[in-house]
């Protein structure tokens, strides 16, 4: 009896521990989302209306005090000159102002016979950062200051001064590309376009293209003449798609 009893405890042990054992099924179902990238771009042509330029004055004299004496009065005469051509004085601000020594310790070239000169000097730097609203002026302008005495003059660029409504309008441009492309597409595959998930804006350009005759008409003397070139906004539109 003890015997048939102990036997049917270890089959239903075993049973037990089998049905433990046994994988069991876990139904689930993960629906995969499919999307559809696309690109889309925007551009627009203009023609700039005004120019930022630095325009410096650097002065060197054997004292500090008539360095920065030489250098105001130099300043000052191109300040007034820009002026008198219709530079207002909210487009005028000083971007750099330096006082520094120099060391006058060159070594002399073969031949060349030693002088007295003062073992230091001092240099006086100043540099405005101009906004030029008439192009028309511009030449006659950068011609102006170095006669008044600039001798520092980079960072020549132009731009538009109202750019948003470009910005804007290159921006509705890529949108509609990027749209098209997509239907497009969705045609081709003969899938069905379901909502935007996503949207990136990306704004590149901006750079003048300068005409290359610019720089031949220099050289004839007169005003500097100046070419504005073309300036190009440019956008792209990233959009994520579902499709079905």
């Amino acid at each position: 009896m003890k015997k048939t009893i102990l036997m049917v405890v270890f089959t239903l042990l075993i049973a037990a521990f089998a049905a433990g054992c046994s994988p069991q099924s876990n139904l689930s179902t993960t629906e995969q989302t499919r999307t559809l990238d696309v690109t889309g771009t925007g551009t627009v042509d203009l023609e700039p209306d005004i120019a930022h330029i630095n325009i410096g004055v650097r002065s060197e004299a054997p004292d500090a005090a008539q360095a920065l004496a030489e250098n105001n009065d130099n300043i000052q005469a191109v300040v007034d000159r820009m002026m008198e051509l219709g530079v207002t004085a909210e487009d005028i601000q000083t971007r750099n102002f330096n006082i520094y020594p120099q060391q006058n310790n060159r070594p002399l070239s073969e031949g060349e016979e030693p002088t007295l000169q003062p073992a230091q000097s001092f240099v006086v730097e100043n540099t405005v950062s101009v906004t030029v609203r008439d192009l028309d002026s511009l030449g006659e302008i950068l011609s102006a200051v170095v006669a008044e005495g600039a001798n520092s003059i980079y960072g020549v660029s132009f731009d538009v001064e109202d750019r948003e409504a470009a910005v804007e309008q290159a921006r509705q441009m890529a949108i509609e590309d990027a749209q098209a492309k997509a239907q497009s597409i969705a045609r081709d595959a003969g899938v069905s376009l379901g909502s935007i998930q996503s949207i990136s804006i990306n704004e590149n350009g901006g750079a003048p293209v300068f005409r290359e005759e610019a720089a031949v008409e220099m050289a004839q003397g007169g005003s500097v003449p100046i070419s504005s070139g073309s300036l190009t906004i440019r956008i792209t539109a990233s959009l994520t798609y579902n499709f079905d």
